[in-house]
C-alpha cells in the first residue's frame, strides 16, 4: 500500500472517532480468523492423502432413508438408479405409511425397510428411521454408507480405501461433496462453500487429525457396524443425527477418514428451502450444544458461528458506517469464499449472480437467527427435491 493510500484510509477512520475502538478489534479478528482458514486450507490440501488397496470391499451395503414423499421421488429414483454402478445392496429405509411405499416395493434391485408407525414415537426425522435399521439388520463386519435420497456417488475409490484403512482399526468416512444445480441458481452458487469446507476444515479434522471435530456429513457416510452397536447409533432425539454420531465417534476415540471419493449433492430448489435447511443445521446443532465435547464445541464455533455471526453483523452496521471501511472489514474476513463463489459462478455460466454475492452472507445468517428461532422444535425440515 502507497503512502497516499495509507493516509487516505487513516483520515478515513480517524473522521469517525467513536469508530475507532471497534475497527481495531474487528480488524484483529477478522484478519484472526483470516488466517486459521488459510492456515487450516493449506495445510489440508497439501498434507493430507488418503490412502487406499489393490482391493475392493465387498462387505459394504448403501443405506438410503427418505421420506418417500412425491416431492422427491425424482431425485430418489435418480439416485437409485445412478447408484447401481457401485454393485453393492442397497436398503431404503422408510415410514410405513409413505407416498412412495408401494412403487418402491415393486423394484426388484433394492431392500425396502418399512419403519412401523408405532417405533419409538420419542424419536423423529431421519434419525428414527435410521435407529431401527440399526437395530434390526446391522451386521459387525459390514460397512454401511448412508447415503441422502439426492446423493450420486461420482466414483467406487472409497471402496478401495476401505480394506485400507479397515485393517488399520478406522472406523467412518466421508466424501467431499459437489453441488449440481437444482432449480435455483442462486442456491447452487452458495453450496460451493460446502466444497470449500470439505477441503479445508473437514479435510484438516476428519483426513488429518483422524477425529470428526467439525461433524459428518449424511452424505456417504461410511461406518462400520459393530461400530455402529457400540457408540448405540441415533438412540436420541436429533435434528442433526449425523452431526451426533460424529460427537459420539469423538467422545469414543474411533478414527476417521476423508475420502477421495466424490458425491453430488442436489442444491435446494429456491432460497427459501436454502434457509429451512440451514435453520434445521443451525438449530439442531444448538439443541446437541451441552452434550458435544469441549472440542468439538471449540472447532464449531471457529468454523461456523463465528463466520455466520460476524458476516451479519457487518451487514448490520451498514447505516452507520463508511463504504470503504465496510470493504475494509469484510473482504480479508470473507476472502477464500468470495473465490469459491466466483468459481459457483463460472461453473453455473451466469456471471450476472456475481452482484448478488453480498446477498449470500445475509442469507446464510438468516439461517442462524431463524435456527435460534426454532429450538426446541421436533419438525424434520424435508426440502423439494424435485428435478
Amino acid at each position: 500500500m502507497t503512502d497516499l493510500m495509507q493516509a487516505e484510509v487513516s483520515a478515513l477512520l480517524s473522521s469517525q472517532p467513536l469508530m475507532d475502538p471497534y475497527v481495531k478489534y474487528v480488524m484483529a479478528a477478522d484478519y484472526t480468523l483470516l488466517s486459521i482458514y488459510l492456515v487450516v486450507l493449506l495445510v489440508a490440501v497439501s498434507a493430507y492423502r488418503p490412502r487406499r488397496s489393490p482391493t475392493k470391499a465387498s462387505n459394504v451395503a448403501i443405506v438410503i432413508p427418505t421420506v418417500a414423499k412425491r416431492s422427491v421421488r425424482s431425485s430418489l429414483l435418480y439416485a437409485i438408479a445412478h447408484n447401481r454402478f457401485l454393485g453393492l445392496p442397497t436398503y431404503v429405509v422408510i415410514d410405513e405409511g409413505a407416498e412412495l411405499e408401494d412403487e418402491l416395493r415393486r423394484m426388484p434391485d433394492i431392500s425396502l425397510v418399512v419403519v412401523p408407525k408405532d417405533y419409538r414415537r420419542d424419536l423423529f426425522g431421519k434419525g428414527r428411521a435410521l435407529r431401527y435399521f440399526v437395530e434390526n439388520y446391522v451386521r459387525d463386519d459390514i460397512w454401511y454408507v448412508f447415503l441422502d435420497d439426492d446423493n450420486l456417488v461420482l466414483d467406487d475409490t472409497f471402496l478401495y480405501e476401505i480394506p485400507y484403512y479397515e485393517r488399520r482399526g478406522y472406523a467412518a468416512f466421508n466424501p467431499v461433496l459437489l453441488p449440481r444445480r437444482g432449480r435455483s441458481y442462486v442456491t447452487y452458487i452458495m453450496d460451493f462453500a460446502r466444497f470449500l469446507d470439505d477441503i479445508s476444515f473437514f479435510r484438516f479434522f476428519t483426513g488429518l487429525l483422524k477425529r470428526p471435530y467439525v461433524g459428518l456429513h449424511g452424505e456417504l457416510l461410511g461406518i462400520k457396524g459393530y461400530v455402529l452397536k457400540e457408540l448405540n447409533a441415533f438412540n436420541e432425539p436429533s435434528k442433526v443425527e449425523d452431526f451426533t454420531l460424529a460427537a459420539a465417534i469423538v467422545r469414543h476415540g474411533y478414527r476417521t477418514w476423508q475420502s477421495r471419493t466424490r458425491v453430488s449433492i442436489l442444491s435446494p430448489n429456491s432460497i427459501e428451502d436454502l434457509i429451512k435447511q440451514r435453520t434445521r443445521w443451525h438449530s439442531g446443532i444448538l439443541e446437541n450444544w451441552s452434550r458435544l465435547p469441549i472440542s468439538m464445541k471449540v472447532a464449531t464455533v471457529v468454523k461456523s458461528f463465528a463466520r455466520t455471526i460476524g458476516m451479519l453483523g457487518l451487514w448490520l452496521l451498514v447505516p452507520i458506517t463508511h463504504s470503504l471501511l465496510m470493504v475494509l472489514l469484510a473482504i480479508p474476513t470473507s476472502a477464500a469464499y468470495w473465490l469459491v463463489y466466483f468459481y459457483g459462478i463460472e461453473k453455473a455460466g451466469r456471471l450476472r449472480y456475481i452482484f448478488t454475492v453480498p446477498a449470500f452472507w445475509l442469507l446464510e445468517g438468516f439461517g442462524f437467527i431463524y435456527g435460534l428461532i426454532r429450538l426446541g422444535s421436533r419438525e424434520f425440515v424435508v426440502i423439494d427435491k424435485r428435478i
